[in-house]
């Protein structure tokens, strides 16, 4: 019996053991499916980052395109105005010269009247490219802030491409961990129920021990008390058989006794 209480401690020391690691293997394993399950949230929410910028990046090269490509235009007829005015400029300088040169006064009317349309043929065309260089001037800001959203856009894709691998990987470590830990505290709890049924059996066992003991002491005290009636018993007997046989013996000496009276 001492051998069994002893195996039930160590039982018990082995369930509280096997219970205490199988508690911190849950709490690890929650630990864990929390960190996956957030590292796949993540995953996901940076996907979709990376797709939403993609698209914000398309829309911003969708527009920097006919951006581009009405600076050109306009550059280019802004130089064309230019060589225009230049040589515009030229026919003034020219017709001047002609004017002053004239001889008659309808040399100097011809003169003056072509000096006119130069002139404002001229000032249309300042006009003309003082409007365009505005327009380029504006379309040029336009394009310079596109180019540095395209720039930003492409860094924030570029860097939360470059953190994907590391959420990817992330996940994968705490997937393998979760499995890992899973194992553990399906093992540990396997422990704690085999010490739990064994601890059940050898508990039965003591107690079966105990019933048997406690019937053994029980009958081991009965007989004593049969003994002592049995010996009360004798000594009353004894007791009357004492009596009847004085008395037997009292009737005896009075029997005889009346005899010899007789005689």
């Amino acid at each position: 019996m001492a051998s069994l209480i002893r195996k039930a401690t160590q039982l018990q020391e082995k369930k509280r053991e096997a219970a205490k690691l199988r508690r911190k293997g849950e709490l690890e394993f929650k630990k864990a499916k929390s960190l996956t399950n957030r590292s796949i949230s993540g995953l996901v929410s940076l996907q979709r980052k990376i797709e939403s910028s993609k698209e914000e990046l398309e829309d911003v090269s969708v527009v920097l395109t006919p951006r581009l490509a009405q600076q050109e235009s306009i550059q280019r007829l802004v130089a064309a105005a230019e060589e225009h005015l230049r040589r515009e400029k030229e026919a003034k300088d020219q017709t001047e010269q002609e004017l002053e040169f004239a001889e008659s006064e309808e040399e100097k009317s011809q003169a003056k009247a072509r000096l006119q349309i130069i002139s404002d043929r001229i000032n249309e065309l300042i006009e003309e490219i003082n409007q365009r260089s505005k327009t380029f001037k504006k379309i040029s800001q336009s394009i310079e802030d596109y180019k540095k959203s395209s720039s930003k856009l492409s860094g924030k894709i570029q860097k939360q491409t470059h953190s994907k691998p590391t959420l990817q990987n992330l996940i994968k470590t705490s997937k393998k961990a979760t499995v890992r830990i899973a194992k553990q505290v399906s093992r540990q709890t396997k422990q704690e129920e085999s010490a739990k049924q064994n601890l059940s059996k050898i508990s039965k066992k003591l107690s079966e021990l105990a019933a048997k003991r406690r019937k053994i002491a029980t009958q081991k005290k009965k007989p004593k008390r049969k003994s002592k009636t049995t010996k009360t018993k004798s000594k009353a007997k004894i007791k009357r058989k004492s009596k009847t046989t004085k008395t037997k013996s009292k009737a005896k000496i009075k029997r005889k006794s009346k005899l010899r009276k007789r005689k």
